[in-house]
């Protein structure tokens, strides 16, 4: 259950292994110093997210890389994230711009020539191949080296773009972690529950995995709906304001495979304060609306929630939705399905 938390958390503080490296996981980014712009001037600062990534027209692995790296952009755009892709090409700007030219939307986001940020950023931390990608998240500290394909990449990048990602914090929470993880293997759970709390409190927003997980421990292995219950109405009220944890809280309580964690009621109580903090046309909180309503067996709701979140959401984000609805819409048509 722990694992993953753990890892994180040793990810944070271990960085890109590079003895001579002097940029590391949790410095604060260097300055972004480019010679030209092919695509898409970007600033950048504290406040606001953004990945920088080293590549060339001619490296293979790069090319592969591009459209996953163009999907997470169009993805978290929309929430504050910039891209930006750095050749070291300076003598073939020509063949950089043919190259992005080509790509077309495929390659929507910012694209730059080297004009110092190559040695600020990718020599400073020791780095040796490309592609090789650096996230730097709202506090301007460096959160993830790496390759962009590492699945480390994308789990970090969407904890950054939520803001639920400190490597300070998360060197601070890892022993606390650990501990929680032996005291719940031999089943002292009031132990286990101690030190989660103890990580919660180092600020809730980074730590709201931990909350679900306290919740599942209670639920699942210690088999206490009584405690489970208490704890579920405690992050609602503790998570009233922070749209992205309701939302966390309503897909854990209705849809997780475990059926000692499913609670459908606080589920409803979740996705309802989601849609009051975000608004009726905000697409996502309809999303996970309507993804209660589909597990409470109301398929007419499920169908207009999500209908409603298609039609308002962002162009690149449509095909999303519209495989959930496709969902819902061919589970209503099955025969014997109960509709409200």
């Amino acid at each position: 259950m722990f694992h993953s938390l753990i890892t994180t958390a040793a990810t944070a503080v271990l960085a890109t292994s590079t003895l001579a490296a002097e940029l590391k996981v949790g410095d604060k980014a260097p300055a972004v110093e480019v010679e030209e712009w092919i695509q898409g001037e970007t600033t950048v600062g504290e406040g606001k997210p953004y990945v920088v990534e080293f590549w060339a027209t001619w490296c293979g692995p790069c090319r592969q890389s591009i459209p996953h790296l163009n999907e997470l952009y169009k993805k978290y755009k929309g929430k504050g994230l910039s891209v930006i892709g750095v050749s070291d090409e300076v003598k073939d700007v020509e063949k950089v711009r043919n190259f992005v030219r080509s790509k077309g939307d495929g390659m929507s986001y910012s694209v730059a020539i080297d004009g110092g940020v190559k040695r600020n950023f990718f020599d400073a931390a020791g780095q040796k191949g490309i592609p090789s990608a650096f996230i730097v998240a709202n506090d301007n500290s460096i959160a993830y080296i790496g390759h962009p394909m590492d699945p480390k990449f994308e789990e970090i990048l969407a904890k950054v773009v939520a803001g639920r990602y400190s490597p300070t914090l998360m060197k601070q929470a890892a022993p606390k972690l650990a501990a929680a993880e032996r005291a719940a293997k031999v089943r002292n759970y009031g132990d286990a529950y101690q030190h989660m709390d103890d990580v919660i409190k180092l600020d809730n927003t980074v730590f709201v995995q931990v909350a679900l997980d306290k919740y599942r421990l209670m639920a699942s292995e210690q088999n206490d709906s009584a405690a489970a219950d208490l704890w579920a109405l405690e992050m609602l009220e503790m998570y009233s304001g922070d749209a992205g944890a309701l939302a966390m809280i309503a897909e854990l309580t209705a849809a997780d495979p475990d059926e000692e964690t499913r609670n459908l009621e606080v589920a409803r109580q979740a996705a309802d304060a989601m849609i009051k903090k975000s608004g009726t046309r905000d697409p996502e909180a309809l999303s996970v609306s309507a993804m209660v309503a589909f597990h409470e067996g109301d398929a007419d709701r499920a169908i207009r929630e999500q209908m409603q979140a298609w039609m308002t959401a962002d162009p690149d984000m449509k095909p999303e939705f519209k495989r959930n609805l496709d969902i819902y819409r061919g589970q209503a048509s099955r025969p014997g399905a109960s509709r409200r």
